[in-house]
């Protein structure tokens, strides 16, 4: 369980690292369209279909990130009204539970991939355009993969509860 925890975490740096360098490019290349058409009325030919990938990239990567951290979007209404043991069960059925859905997904993602690589369409000149969706099916296979770690983790703190007075 360990090892599964640490190459989650160095893959979260690895993501952090790639956002970060992608909001950056994102941001910079949006900004230097606006001045280009506000005060020469010219542009980059190829800058809007770039900013919308990174839009594409910064999103699913800050999703698995999410994801890894425990900060995803979660609906809570049902375990506000159980008990305590069950709240640990129904926190166990919600990982493997959205572990299957993003299972589901990446094979979705996938066979989405495969067509738009077979369709053979373009982004810019000379960039094929399933080279930004390649982020989703791996986001939704890395996404499995924590959700999966976090469902077996919480069977482990089920069955092996911590000792109290033990930071």
């Amino acid at each position: 369980m360990k090892p599964l925890k640490t190459l989650s975490g160095w893959l979260e740096k690895f993501e952090g690292i790639v956002l970060s360098l992608a909001l950056l490019f994102m941001i910079g290349l949006g900004f230097l369209q606006v001045i280009l058409r506000n005060f020469w009325d010219t542009g980059i030919e190829w800058g809007d279909p770039i900013v919308r990938a990174m839009v594409i990239w910064v999103g699913f990567l800050g999703a698995s990130i999410a994801t890894h951290q425990k900060s995803h979007i979660q609906l809570d209404l049902v375990s506000k009204f159980l008990p305590e043991k069950a709240k640990k069960f129904a926190g166990i059925i919600a990982h493997f539970g959205s572990a299957a859905v993003c299972l589901l997904l990446a094979n979705a993602a996938y066979k989405f991939l495969v067509m738009e690589r077979e369709s053979q369409t373009l982004l810019i000149d000379g960039v094929p355009n399933w080279i930004v969706i390649v982020i989703i099916p791996v986001s939704f296979l890395v996404m499995t993969a924590r959700f999966f770690i976090h469902g077996l983790d919480d069977v482990v703190r089920l069955f092996k509860p911590e000792k109290e007075g033990v930071a």
